[in-house]
C-alpha cells in the first residue's frame, strides 16, 4: 500500500459518470460568498465546546505561491486532463469551466481564504469522515443548526478549481487534515475506467487524512481546539468582506447579541460591544438587506417601542416575539415580516405581510420540542420549512398545523401591539397618524354604554384609499341610461343667451334646499338639485380593531365639513367579488350614528380628522374598504 501524500481520483469501477456540476453543488451557486459564510458558522455553532459561551469565527485572506499547494503538479494535471475530455466530448459548457479552473490554478500566486474557529471541540472521528466524505448523512441530532449533511459543498463553489482542505485539532490532542477537489469524471491512466470527479489528498489508496495540521498560511499556527477549513483559489470578489459580514448579521445577528458568536473578518471583529456601529456603517452592510439587519438589532436590542411577548405553540414549547411599529420619520426601515429564528439562533425565514402599517417583527424558537420539530423539515440550505418532506400524512399536516398557528399566533401579538394606546406615541404611519389628536364629548362604546373606547386587537390596514383629484363636476352614479350632467339650479334670463344660475345646493356655500335622501327639487319642482355624491377627495384609513366582534375603526382626514353624510362597507372574497358588509352599529365621534338598510346615515364629518367605530356582521379578517356618501 503506498503511503505517500499525494492526490488520488479514484475509478468509477465502471459505473456512472459524474459532470462538473453536481445537485450538491448548484444548490449554493446562486449566492456563493453568501452561502460559504452562512453554513460556515453555522457548523462552528454546532461545535461549541460545553464549557464555552461564545463561539469565534474568523476569515482571514492571503495569497500563496502556486507551488505551496499540497501534491500542485498532479492536480492541475488532472484538471487539464478533465478539459481535454470534455473538448473531446464535445461539451462545450463544462470545456469552458474548467478551461478558467486551469487558468486560475496556473497562476504565479493562489489567493486563499482561511476559515477558522476558536472554542470549539474539534472535529473526532466519525465526525472528521462526515464532513470530508459524508454527502447527504449526517450525526446532528436536536436542535443542532445543521443537518442535511450537504452544507459543506458551498466551500467548494467559492474555489476557482473546487478544492478545499481541511485540517482539525481535537480539544483530545487529535490531528488531522484532509484535501479535497471536486472536479467531473475523466479518462484514468493505463485503462478505459474513468475517474468518479472526486480527488482526495491524503495518505494511500483508502485516501485516508494525514495525521498532522496543515499550515498553508505563514506565521499561523493552530494552538487550542478547533477546525481549519482553506478554500484554494477563493472567489475574491471586491465586495467579499460586506457579503460575508452582511450574510452572517442577517443569519445570525441574535447569536452575536446573545455574545454567543464573535465575527472576525481580516482586521475587522463584530461583537456585541460594537454591533450597533457595525448595523450603523453603510460601508460594511451591502444595501439589499441593509433593512433587514438594522430592524433585526432594533427588535433583539428591545429598545424603546419594542414589545415581546412568549406564548406556548400547540403544546410543542414558547417562542418570544418581537414587535416594533415604525414612525413616518423611520418606515423605510420597517419589513413588514417577521423574521423566524431557531436556536441556535440563526434565523430561517421570514413570514412575510403580516400588516400593512409600517413595522417589523421577530420569532425567537429556543432550545425545544417545537424547534426539533421545525429543524426536521427545513430544507438542505435551511431557509424554510417544508412539511411535504415528511412520507406519513398525518406529520404533514401535524406539522402543517403548528406552522399554521404559530404564524396566527405572531399575527394576532402584532395586531394587539399596533393598535394599542402606544399607537398614537409611536405616531404609526397609516394608523397613528389618522387618529384624532382629542375627542370632542365623551367617547360611545358598542351597546350604549358611555365609558372610553379600548381597542382590543391590533389595527390591520385592510385598505388605505389613494387620494384623488376632486372634480368640481364629479360623476355620478345613477339608474338612468341617458346619464347626468352637472345641475346648477334654476335661472333668469336676462338676454338671449345670458342663463344666470340662481338658488344654492348643500355644499359647502349657502343654504342647503331641503330634500329626499338621494335627490331635492327646488320651489318649482322641476329640478334636482340634491344628489349622492361619492367622497373621493378625503384620505381614509380602515382596520380591524377586533375581529371576533367584527368592529372595525375608520379614520377619516377632510379638508372641509361635510354635513349630511352615509357610510358603507364593502368587503371582498378570494376572487375579488364585492359584497355589502351589514353594519349593525356606528359611532362617529362619540355619537351614535342613524342606520338605514345597513348603512349609517345622516351623520356630519368635521374638517380635519373624525373617527367612525363599526360594528357589522364580518367575523374574520377581510380585505376591505369603506364608502363615503354626501347630499348635496
Amino acid at each position: 500500500m503506498d503511503y505517500k501524500e499525494n492526490w488520488r481520483f479514484a475509478g468509477n469501477n465502471y459505473t456512472a459518470e459524474n459532470g462538473l456540476d453536481t445537485a450538491d453543488m448548484e444548490t449554493f451557486k446562486k449566492d456563493p460568498i453568501a452561502s460559504l459564510a452562512r453554513e460556515t458558522c453555522q457548523n462552528s455553532i454546532d461545535a461549541k465546546k460545553k464549557e464555552e459561551k461564545k463561539v469565534i469565527i474568523e476569515f482571514k485572506t492571503f495569497d500563496i505561491p502556486k507551488e505551496n499547494i499540497p501534491g500542485y503538479d498532479k492536480l492541475r494535471g488532472e484538471i487539464e486532463n478533465c478539459k481535454n475530455y470534455k473538448e473531446r466530448q464535445g461539451n462545450k459548457k463544462d470545456y469552458e469551466q474548467l478551461s478558467q479552473m486551469l487558468k486560475a490554478i496556473s497562476r504565479d500566486r493562489i489567493s486563499c481564504l482561511r476559515i477558522s474557529d476558536y472554542n470549539t471541540t474539534g472535529l473526532f472521528g466519525d465526525k472528521f469522515y462526515l464532513l470530508t466524505k459524508g454527502s447527504g448523512i449526517t450525526d446532528k441530532t436536536g436542535t443542532t443548526g445543521g443537518s442535511k449533511g450537504i452544507g459543506k459543498f458551498a466551500s467548494f463553489v467559492a474555489s476557482t478549481f473546487n478544492t478545499v482542505f481541511y485540517s482539525t485539532y481535537t480539544k483530545d490532542g487529535e490531528r488531522k487534515c484532509l484535501g479535497i477537489s471536486k472536479l467531473c469524471s475523466a479518462p484514468m491512466d493505463d485503462t478505459d475506467e474513468k475517474t468518479i470527479g472526486t480527488g482526495y489528498y491524503g495518505i494511500n489508496e483508502k485516501n485516508a487524512p494525514m495525521e498532522s495540521q496543515l499550515n498553508l498560511e505563514d506565521e499561523y499556527i493552530r494552538e487550542t481546539s478547533g477546525t481549519d477549513l482553506y478554500i484554494l483559489g477563493f472567489k475574491k470578489e471586491e465586495t467579499w468582506k460586506q457579503q460575508i459580514l452582511s450574510m452572517i448579521l442577517d443569519s445570525f445577528i441574535v447569536a452575536v447579541y446573545k455574545e454567543e458568536l464573535e465575527i472576525r473578518v481580516d482586521d475587522i471583529i463584530v461583537n456585541k460591544s460594537n454591533l450597533k456601529d457595525i448595523v450603523e456603517n453603510d460601508e460594511l452592510i451591502t444595501r439589499n438587506i441593509r433593512k433587514s439587519i438594522v430592524s433585526q438589532f432594533i427588535l433583539i436590542s428591545e429598545g424603546e417601542g419594542v414589545f415581546s411577548k412568549e406564548f406556548d405553540v400547540m403544546g410543542y414549547g414558547n417562542v418570544k416575539v418581537l414587535v416594533k411599529g415604525f414612525g413616518r420619520e423611520d418606515a423605510e426601515l420597517a419589513t413588514n415580516n417577521c423574521i423566524m429564528i431557531r436556536y441556535p439562533y440563526m434565523k430561517i425565514k421570514a413570514f412575510p405581510g403580516i400588516s400593512n402599517i409600517p413595522c417589523s417583527a421577530m420569532c425567537i424558537i429556543e432550545d425545544n420540542e417545537l424547534n426539533g420539530v421545525l429543524k426536521d423539515v427545513e430544507n438542505p440550505q435551511h431557509t424554510d420549512w417544508e412539511p411535504k418532506r415528511k412520507e406519513d400524512e398525518a406529520l404533514r399536516s401535524e406539522i402543517r398545523n403548528i406552522i399554521s398557528q404559530l404564524k396566527n399566533q405572531i399575527v394576532d401579538f402584532v395586531i394587539e401591539v399596533l393598535s394599542s394606546s402606544e399607537i398614537e406615541k409611536l405616531d404609526i404611519e397609516g394608523a397613528g397618524d389618522f387618529l384624532p389628536e382629542s375627542d370632542t364629548g365623551d367617547n360611545g362604546t358598542m351597546g350604549g354604554e358611555q365609558e372610553e373606547l379600548v381597542v382590543k386587537d391590533t389595527p390591520v390596514i385592510i385598505k388605505k384609499v389613494q387620494n384623488k383629484k376632486y372634480s368640481k363636476n364629479p360623476v355620478i352614479e345613477t339608474d338612468s341610461p341617458e346619464g347626468i350632467v352637472p345641475d346648477v339650479g334654476g335661472h333668469e334670463e336676462e338676454g338671449d343667451d345670458s342663463p344666470i344660475p340662481s338658488g344654492s345646493n348643500s355644499g359647502n356655500h349657502g343654504e342647503p334646499h331641503e330634500g329626499q335622501d338621494e335627490k331635492g327639487s327646488n320651489d318649482e319642482g322641476d329640478k334636482d338639485i340634491i344628489k349622492r355624491v361619492p367622497l373621493t377627495d378625503m384620505r381614509k384609513v380602515f382596520f380591524v380593531s377586533n375581529k371576533d366582534e367584527g368592529e372595525y375603526v375608520a379614520i377619516i382626514d377632510s379638508v372641509y365639513e361635510e354635513s349630511d353624510c352615509e357610510l358603507e362597507v364593502k368587503y371582498f372574497d378570494d376572487v375579488g367579488n364585492q359584497y355589502d358588509a351589514d353594519i349593525l352599529e356606528c359611532i362617529v365621534n362619540g355619537e351614535n350614528t342613524e342606520l338605514e338598510n345597513s348603512k349609517a346615515v345622516r351623520f356630519k364629518i368635521t374638517q380635519g380628522k373624525t373617527k367612525a367605530i363599526i360594528k357589522t356582521n364580518l367575523r374574520d379578517y377581510y380585505r376591505c374598504e369603506v364608502k363615503l356618501y354626501a347630499n348635496r
